[in-house]
């Protein structure tokens, strides 16, 4: 398997917004092993949203049921007007929920327990992503 992790000008900072602290560490396990680094942990909407405020990571990895009054759901729209890219690890099947999750944009749905190939991949071509993004030239400029 080709080694998939980045080069040093395509390194993320990911945030991670989940509230069972052993899936987070997990998660950041995962993010540190395909060499990204984690730019900080949220349990709660309320933190997730202040921290993608202040902190402005490259990347937000949601779960969509948090500590607080706001979901998953209602980070990812800040997310989105922040044009922070993001992806949902969730165990919620509940169609609606996933409808709703869907209608925000993320890069990615990944059902829980999730493969970690899988966030690997998604974390890679996030990284491809954003470092074409910092590579195109605007024309008119």
């Amino acid at each position: 398997m080709p080694d998939q992790r980045p080069t040093l000008n395509e390194k993320l900072r990911v945030l991670v917004v989940e509230d069972e602290a052993l899936v987070a560490d997990y998660i950041a396990d995962v993010i540190e092993e395909a060499g990204h680094e984690v730019a900080g942990f949220a349990a709660s909407g309320e933190k997730a949203r202040l921290q993608l405020e202040q902190g402005r990571p490259d990347l937000v990895i949601l779960d969509i049921k948090l500590k607080g009054s706001l979901s998953g759901i209602d980070v990812a729209h800040t997310a989105r007007e922040l044009a922070i890219p993001h992806v949902f690890i969730s165990g919620s099947g509940d169609p609606s929920t996933r409808q709703a999750a869907d209608a925000t944009g993320p890069l990615a749905f990944l059902q829980k327990p999730f493969n970690q190939d899988r966030l690997i991949s998604v974390l890679a071509s996030a990284a491809n992503h954003r470092a074409a993004s910092a590579h195109t030239v605007d024309p008119a400029t």
